[in-house]
């Protein structure tokens, strides 16, 4: 067994942390809860006349989805490309999967407000873009597609998860050869649904547009989650004296120049969607980005409030990443690396709010984040700190007889 500080490995979970979580689920429950009561009246209320309940349900799922999907994506790939670096932080991702029957949870939800959230086009048949779309797009398809891919989803993490954790018993070399054969399906089977999903669940919500990059910067999202996630997970053992020499600079320069790299890639797909839609100014495309820039008053075009968001997201997600992490030593501090990845979370939900509310008023008018936001986000972040934090304390939080152990430990820069 390769030279760990074995008392390092293992994760109580503290009661500290366990109150706040629970806590924040309390909070949250009770604010979402409250909206059933106290709905909110805007324009093109849906079926259920609360559309921002249902809405604010599915920003808070588009940000919880990448925090439990990207722990499988994560391991996957590890596996996959054959990396040695990312072995003592994979468990940390492989538990991830634990938070996606929550997800499921959410996502049900969701379909019974359907008509409130996806108000544009459910029940719309008389639009003839619509009606030409229903094949794919109609009610009882939409929920079945999408709660087969979260089972799917959950089925391959529980997969990696539990040949790593036997790995650690027996130490044979077949779990990891077997997942490497089991990554290579999974990351084919990962880009299929989640381009389905984040058509179904986002792009959707926009019925008549459509963007053939859509997929990819749902991911480019999903990646930067992912990253900054581990890196707060990190951070946190860290302080809690667990990992010792496990995960050290090396380790998180690694996770440091994944998260700038994602921050770059992000970047790239956003400004390459822009300005493909608006080279090609063709009116089904350039809608999605009229709605969040301009309102016309007397016949000329002026920014309008969701202009001023969306140089703010441009600033929150690209800007203050990308400058920050330029430097070598930022990306080998994990107290800076945190504070970015804070910053990167906030701009996951800069990002979906951004995608979903211009679709909650039939006009596109600007609505101001409230509790209502703040009550779906704290019960979804609650429970996932929750679940994750009492997954990580069921085995060692790392593959203590993972082949690639020993080089993992040795890497440097």
């Amino acid at each position: 067994m390769a030279n760990l500080e074995q008392d390092k490995l293992k994760f109580e979970f503290p009661q500290r942390l366990k109150m706040i979580s629970l806590v924040l689920v309390g909070i949250g429950l009770a604010l979402t809860i409250t909206q059933v009561f106290v709905p909110w009246h805007g324009e093109g209320g849906g079926e259920h006349g609360n559309p921002r309940l249902y809405i604010s349900i599915l920003l808070a799922l588009l940000v919880a989805l990448p925090l439990s999907l990207g722990g499988i994506y994560f391991t996957a790939l590890h596996h996959a490309s054959g990396a040695a670096w990312s072995v003592t932080v994979r468990r940390i991702a492989e538990n991830y999967f634990w938070f996606l029957p929550f997800c499921l949870i959410a996502l049900a939800v969701v379909f019974v407000g359907l008509g409130d959230a996806y108000h544009h086009w459910v029940g719309k048949t008389e639009d003839p873009v619509i009606a030409w779309k229903s094949a794919y797009l109609n009610t009882s398809f939409f929920i079945g597609r999408n709660t087969v891919i979260l089972i799917l989803w959950t089925l391959f993490g529980f997969l990696f998860w539990k040949k790593s954790t036997n790995q650690d018993l027996d130490g044979n070399v077949s779990h990891t050869k077997s997942m490497i054969k089991w990554s290579a399906g999974f990351l084919v089977v990962f880009c299929l649904t989640l381009s389905v999903n984040s058509w179904d669940l986002s792009m959707s919500l926009e019925p008549h547009w459509f963007s053939t990059m859509w997929a990819v910067y749902i991911f480019a999202g999903l990646a930067l989650t992912t990253f900054a996630s581990l890196i707060l997970w990190v951070n946190y053992l860290k302080g809690q004296g667990l990992l010792g020499n496990a995960v050290n600079e090396n380790h998180i320069h690694d996770m440091g120049k994944y998260l700038w790299g994602h921050t770059i890639f992000w970047g790239y797909i956003m400004i390459c969607q822009y300005l493909l839609i608006w080279y090609g100014m063709l009116p089904e495309e350039t809608i999605f980005y009229h709605k969040r820039m301009f309102d016309v008053v007397d016949g000329n075009l002026v920014f309008n409030t969701w202009a001023i968001f969306s140089l703010a997201l441009v600033v929150v997600r690209f800007a203050i990443p990308f400058f920050a992490l330029l430097k070598r030593e930022n990306k080998r501090n994990i107290k800076f690396l945190s504070v970015i990845a804070w910053i990167v979370i906030l701009g996951q939900i800069l990002d979906m709010y951004w995608v979903a509310y211009p679709t909650l008023q039939e006009h596109g008018e600007f609505v101001m984040f409230s509790w209502q936001e703040i009550g779906t986000l704290m019960l979804l972040g609650g429970a996932y700190i929750f679940v994750v934090g009492s997954a990580l304390s069921r085995k060692p939080l790392v593959p203590v007889k993972d082949p690639k152990l020993e080089e993992c430990l040795h890497m440097h820069h």
